[in-house]
């Protein structure tokens, strides 16, 4: 057979692969001779050896040895199965990005282990087993199918996994173990090592919210979930309640909600199914039936399936509303084929308080939550899924999750940064049922995500659900005021691959010396954009330090002239030239270094927003403090004609602060929407931008009114009170 092939090769004048083939299999030994030393250490053990290679996330099992691999245009990716194609391909994909090789991919017929190249190989393989374990390396029916094996020597690159996954994973890593040859130069190394890595969880998520305001196009889509496998996250989950293309539901999602070429369609679907399973990216599709069902439960048609009157709760007390779930999971569950679905059914605050109060005074509300899930999980049964859902309502009542089927899976959540979680997870644990933890990105209505908070609860959260033999992590993202996005949210969420991938309780500071690199493949002793990350962070600080509740958007759309908004502008003064300084410190490095990304440079542009979106925060809040300040003074000296304009024109002139505000506020609304178009379809997209229209025509409706004061002022010498014209602060 090998013969067969190398006549088909020369044929074919594949002159380089027929001499990979005719030298494959010989010198098997001399490949990784110098690795042969010392059993591989602990993860403990090789911590500095890990931190200095700055790979996220950090594999468990490392050892250096002398010497590297260069890879030049003449090295080949050998793959002995054409599954592995994809992982063959980033690889190839990464070395010409950053170099302009573009390197051959060839399939043998046999394990490959040629020597001066880079090979990619199964751990099924008796040969190739057998030999790494002869050279120490433990790969035995044991090994995790999602772990993977790395050596690397002068003589060439070997990567092998149990599993095509595995393999994938192990590659991942490989490319960013990929160092310049030397600063400045277009050719690449890779030190010589060994490592032995698996995932600590088997389950590493992210879940998307796409039902409030945002709707990835496709495109979006397959990048997100193109990035999210580099990092070895195998679960993208769906928040939906009512952007799924419904046939049996007309009415969801209708035009002035979910337009049909933004919601989410069955061939849609399909195609995504199919292109995250190349990453070994499983999807899952949380659709609610129970809770957060208001776009269904607002039309007068479903009045008899709400708890209460165009609320949020599907009741339990009508068989209608078993009718309903059955009709659309009928439409939804089949399209994935993956082995979870989740249900939602959080935050189910109505329930007892409409339709079910009866029954719930009776039984009691625990009792009927519960067994409306258990319900859910009967209908679910043809379908043989594992059945998913939100732990908060459910952990009220320890006494009763007895009800549940054991083979229901809770998923605690909790977004707040707590030193331990055990409480809301044992509940559910101590009676037999498995659990999937649920911290959060920090993203929902704010300016610039609370990573500060984010990176703790992520990283004890998981370091709890690893102590309790969780499933996995499925870290969260959610759009409740619409205006989130994803780009923004990549170190949490890069945080979040890695903490579930690690063992126990990951470093914060370890991460963000790492992030650079791994992230954006900046140099190794260049912290450039984890700098960035830390000044769109520091506000979020500084407005806590004045009991202001963070960077938020609701802070940003305040009316600074109504006497409420005077007053939190007060409050937010004293932080807001620190502020400013870190944004702008953020939008100059970030306008300054772009070419230092090197990868995944598109989520810059996500940053810059953030960062002149706080420094616009900032100024709204100086400026309406100084415009009140001037106007004050103009009023308490309106005897002093000289002062009384200089003062005027400070608040509105070619330069005034009134005409800086509005067109700060008017630029930002074209970068929005430009980061907006980014990512989402046009969908929900004006129910933002009239929020800027709106600060935009306040901050115009006051230069009119100032300018009339001024014309008042030059026919009277009077002015009118500063109240009258919404300045409050004296």
């Amino acid at each position: 057979m090998l013969a067969a092939l190398l006549r088909k090769l020369a044929a074919d004048r594949s002159h380089l692969l027929v001499s990979l083939l005719t030298h494959a299999m010989k010198n098997i030994k001399r490949i990784f001779a110098c690795l042969i030393c010392l059993p591989l250490a602990s993860h403990a053990q090789v911590s500095d050896a890990v931190r200095a290679l700055k790979v996220l996330p950090a594999p468990k099992e490392v050892r250096m040895a002398e010497g590297r691999l260069v890879i030049k245009p003449s090295t080949a990716i050998l793959i002995s199965n054409s599954e592995d194609r994809t992982a063959a391909e980033t690889l190839q994909e990464e070395i010409h990005d950053r170099t302009g090789m573009n390197l051959s991919i060839g399939l043998v017929t046999a394990a490959p282990k040629t020597t001066g190249h880079i090979s990619l190989g199964r751990l099924t393989d008796r040969g190739l087993r057998a030999y790494l374990e002869s050279q120490g390396v433990k790969t035995g029916d044991d090994f995790d199918k999602q772990g993977y094996v790395i050596r690397v020597t002068d003589s060439g690159v070997l990567v092998a996994g149990r599993t095509a996954q595995g393999l994938f994973y192990g590659v991942q890593t490989l490319r960013q173990l990929l160092r310049p040859e030397r600063l400045g130069g277009k050719t690449l190394a890779v030190p010589a090592l060994v490592i032995r890595d698996w995932p600590s969880m088997e389950w590493r998520g992210m879940q998307d919210d796409i039902s409030r305001g945002p709707i990835p196009t496709l495109d979006y889509l397959k990048m997100q979930i193109h990035m999210l496998a580099e990092y070895k996250i195998n679960l993208l989950g769906f928040n939906m309640e009512h952007v799924f293309d419904f046939q049996t539901q007309p009415l969801v999602p209708p035009k002035d909600v979910a337009p049909k070429e933004a919601a989410l369609t069955p061939a849609e679907i399909k195609e995504l199914v199919e292109y995250a399973g190349k990453y070994y990216v499983t999807l899952l599709p949380e659709q609610q039936a129970f809770g957060h069902l208001h776009q269904f439960l607002k039309y007068e048609i479903y009045s008899d399936l709400a708890e209460t009157p165009h609320g949020h709760v599907l009741t339990p007390t009508n068989p209608k509303s078993y009718d309903f779930i059955r009709q659309i999971y009928g439409e939804i569950v089949p399209l994935f084929p993956g082995p979870l679905f989740h249900i939602g059914a959080d935050e189910t605050f109505e329930l007892g308080l409409g339709q079910t109060k009866a029954l719930a005074a009776q039984e009691g509300l625990g009792r009927v939550y519960l067994e409306h899930l258990q319900k859910v999980f009967e209908i679910m049964q043809p379908y043989h899924k594992q059945l998913m859902f939100w732990g908060d309502i459910a952990v009220k009542y320890p006494e009763l999750l007895t009800i549940l089927p054991k083979d229901m899976i809770a998923v605690p959540w909790d977004y707040e940064p707590k030193p331990s979680y055990e409480d809301i997870i044992t509940p559910y644990t101590n009676v037999g049922l498995r659990v999937v933890v649920a911290p959060g990105a920090g993203n929902w209505r704010a300016i610039w995500p609370d990573l500060d908070s984010a990176f703790v609860n992520i990283r004890n959260f998981v370091r709890d659900g690893q102590k309790h033999q969780a499933l996995g992590a499925l870290n969260t993202t959610w759009n409740d005021d619409g205006e989130s996005l994803i780009d923004m949210d990549w170190p949490a969420l890069v945080f979040g691959a890695a903490a579930s991938w690690q063992p126990g309780e990951s470093s914060i500071d370890d991460f963000k010396n790492s992030y650079d690199w791994a992230f954006y493949r900046n140099n190794d002793d260049d912290r450039t954009f984890a700098e960035v990350i830390e000044n769109l962070d520091r506000p979020n600080t500084l407005l806590g330090g004045v009991k202001v509740d963070s960077a938020s958007d609701d802070l940003f759309w305040s009316d600074p002239f109504s006497e409420a908004g005077a007053n939190i502008a007060a409050k937010a003064l004293p932080a807001t030239h620190d502020l400013r300084i870190s944004a702008e410190h953020a939008a100059e490095s970030l306008l300054l270094n772009r070419a230092k990304a090197r990868l995944h440079s598109e989520t810059l542009d996500d940053m810059l927003l953030a960062a002149w979106h706080l420094d616009t925060l900032g100024m709204k809040i100086q400026f309406t403090s100084e415009i009140s300040r001037y106007y004050w003074d103009a009023y308490q000296n309106q005897t002093d004609g000289a002062r009384v304009q200089n003062d005027l024109d400070e608040i509105v002139d070619v330069n005034g602060r009134l005409e800086s505000l509005r067109d700060s506020i008017t630029y930002m609304r074209k970068m929005y929407a430009e980061g907006w178009a980014r990512e989402n379809h046009p969908y929900w997209l004006d129910n933002v931008l009239v929020r800027y229209d709106n600060l935009a025509s306040e901050a115009q409706a006051k230069i009119v009114v100032v300018q009339a004061a001024q014309r008042q002022y030059w026919s009277t010498k009077t002015l009118p009170a500063p109240e009258q014209l919404g300045f409050f602060l004296k």
